[in-house]
């Protein structure tokens, strides 16, 4: 065989398997022409969820997945506190779906899915389409979306008060560096971020973090110490830059909710 072509016959199937395994993550175009999977994103990664290998149900008489399906544990595992009780971590994080046009509840007004939601919805396998029933829901007309071909996972805090309540989405929030715990600079959010976007006059509170298994501050927080603390994004607990508040409860991992009070 001549060396040209031998060289073309070795590269022809690696050009095939990076092409097949490479991650549009950016690109806005639609994920392909067979219907059956849709991009999941989490983070920086990005996965392929194949429609027609997972558990289906029947809805008049197409083949429908439930929407917590498409996230399994193995993309957000569970987590195991000191305890060794387990816990759904899926509960932490919000979800958007996105049509093939862009079309999403965000363009719409409405924040992202919450994982209790997920199992009241269902994506129709052949069309993609996402509906959330109003038997099982009360969402609004937006959240059904057509020719869906992305999830867009994103870590989320609560914040819960007296009267109200609602989860914000880490990316949405400004990014500061402040020092981690070996006093290098790290990307962190401001907790007290969370709490200004719901609350209207937080100084007159008082302020608690909880994380998914329970665990978090037993001394109620100031406004003022409040903002002296940051959830960093790369060791993933929180960090108060008050000299005077340093031991274990507030080093919290796996915060879920800010609790006014």
């Amino acid at each position: 065989m001549p060396r040209r072509l031998a060289l073309l016959v070795l590269l022809v199937p690696t050009l095939t398997a990076i092409c097949a395994c490479g991650s549009d993550s950016d690109s806005p175009t639609a994920p392909g022409p067979s219907g059956e999977y849709i991009w999941v994103h989490l983070e920086h990664d990005s996965t392929q969820v194949f429609l027609n290998t997972l558990p289906s149900v029947d809805i008049d008489g197409a083949a429908a997945v439930h929407l917590d399906h498409l996230v399994s544990t193995t993309l957000i595992p569970m987590y195991e506190a000191q305890s060794g009780s387990v816990y759904d971590a899926r509960v932490l994080y919000s979800y958007l779906f996105v049509g093939d046009d862009g079309f999403s509840p965000h363009t719409r007004g409405y924040p992202s899915n919450t994982w209790e939601q997920m199992p009241l919805g269902y994506i129709i396998v052949a069309t993609r389409r996402v509906i959330f029933p109003d038997e099982a829901i009360d969402l609004p007309g937006a959240y059904n979306v057509k020719d869906t071909g992305r999830l867009h996972i994103r870590r989320k805090f609560d914040v819960v008060a007296a009267d109200t309540s609602a989860f914000f989405e880490l990316a949405d929030m400004p990014v500061v560096q402040i020092p981690n715990f070996q006093d290098e600079l790290e990307d962190a959010v401001g907790l007290a971020d969370f709490v200004a976007a719901l609350v209207e006059n937080p100084a007159a509170n008082t302020f608690h973090l909880t994380a998914l298994d329970g665990f978090g501050t037993s001394d109620a927080l100031t406004w003022e110490q409040l903002q002296t603390g940051y959830w960093l994004l790369a060791t993933r607990r929180t960090r108060f830059t008050d000299s005077a508040l340093i031991d274990g409860q507030y080093r919290v991992r796996m915060l879920e909710r800010i609790t006014v009070q």
